[in-house]
């Protein structure tokens, strides 16, 4: 069986008000904010913040 994974949504708040929403089967969602622009939350996703966010919640090694 397949291990459930942290699944990732991008969500635009306002001009340059970005937020990610990280959620885990069987936890509350998690907002992840602070973000400029759409760029900002690629950079996120594809870079070493994702990893070291995902550690620092338990969800990594």
């Amino acid at each position: 069986m397949a291990k459930p994974r942290v699944t990732f949504k991008m969500q635009r708040i306002a001009e340059n008000d970005w937020q990610i929403i990280a959620e885990y089967p069987g936890a509350e969602p998690r907002f992840i904010k602070g973000l400029t622009s759409k760029a900002d939350v690629d950079d996120w996703l594809n870079g070493e913040r994702r990893i070291a966010w995902l550690r620092s919640q338990g969800y990594a090694k």
